[in-house]
Order: structure tokens, then C-alpha cells, then sequence
């Protein structure tokens, strides 16, 4: 599930039904895999959650073998939460 441009919908979906989300990082096209708790996911002031679209899956594999399909690499991990 992808959710862009709408934080509402993503943030009662991930409060819901925890899992993990795939964010995309600003530089080279990489994305980083977090645990859906993970602090570096919450709102922190005006800034869009949603701005950038960010994955949602249940299992972590199934965001691990996009990133793959789409880039060749593996996503980076979380430091915090992973």
C-alpha cells in the first residue's frame, strides 16, 4: 500500500495495522526500512508525512524484495528501529 500526499489516511492505516514502512531518502535514490512505531515515522510539526510516497506492507520481505526490483539493492535498515 502507498500513501502520498495524504497523512491522515496513512497515519490511521499504520496506527491500525502496525507492520513496516518504506521511506525514500533524498539522495541517490535510496530507501531506508522502518519499523511502523519507529520515532523517526511520527508528524513533527507542519512537515507532510506524506510529501514524499511512503510503503506500507505487513512483512518486511515484501518491502525488502521491491526495493530490489526496483533498484537492484537492498533497502538501508533503520538504526533506531531495525
Amino acid at each position: 500500500m502507498v500513501f502520498h500526499n495524504d497523512d491522515d489516511a496513512y497515519e490511521s492505516w499504520v496506527g491500525r495495522h502496525g507492520g513496516y514502512v518504506l521511506t525514500e531518502r533524498s539522495r541517490n535514490g535510496e530507501f531506508m526500512l522502518h519499523d511502523s512505531d519507529c520515532s523517526h515515522l511520527a508528524k513533527d510539526n507542519d512537515i507532510k508525512l506524506t510529501a514524499k510516497p511512503r510503503r506500507w506492507a505487513r512483512y518486511r520481505a515484501d518491502l525488502e524484495t521491491w526495493v530490489v526490483a526496483e533498484t537492484g539493492d537492498k533497502p538501508l535498515l533503520c538504526r533506531t528501529c531495525m
